[in-house]
C-alpha cells in the first residue's frame, strides 16, 4: 500500500474499543468474541479517526497540525499504520 493508492480513500473503522491493556499504555480493540486486539496509542489514535467521512489526506493533514509535524513525515508511516490495521480487519478502506 502506498500513499497515492490511498489518499482519497475514507477509511473505516471496524470494531469497538474495549478498555485499555494492562500496562495502560496500549488499547483493546474487539471486533467479535474471538477477534480481540491490542494495539498502540498511535495505531488506537488512527484508528480512531476512521469515520468513513475523512480521507486519508485528511487524517494525516490532521494528525500534522496537531503533532506539529510535516505532512511529508507523516504519509510514509501513517500509510503504514493503516496498511497493518486493514490487515487486522480494524479497518476497511
Amino acid at each position: 500500500m502506498n500513499f497515492d493508492d490511498v489518499k482519497d480513500k475514507k477509511p473505516q473503522k471496524v470494531g469497538e474499543f474495549v478498555d485499555k491493556a494492562e500496562d495502560g499504555d496500549n488499547y483493546i480493540i474487539k471486533i467479535s468474541e474471538d477477534k480481540i486486539f491490542e494495539v498502540a496509542p498511535i495505531a488506537y489514535y488512527i484508528w480512531a479517526m476512521c469515520d468513513g467521512n475523512k480521507t486519508v489526506s485528511q487524517i494525516i493533514d490532521e494528525i500534522s497540525k496537531e503533532a506539529n509535524i510535516e505532512v511529508d513525515q507523516l504519509r510514509d508511516p501513517i500509510t503504514a499504520v493503516l496498511e497493518q490495521l486493514q490487515q487486522a480487519s480494524l479497518i476497511t478502506l
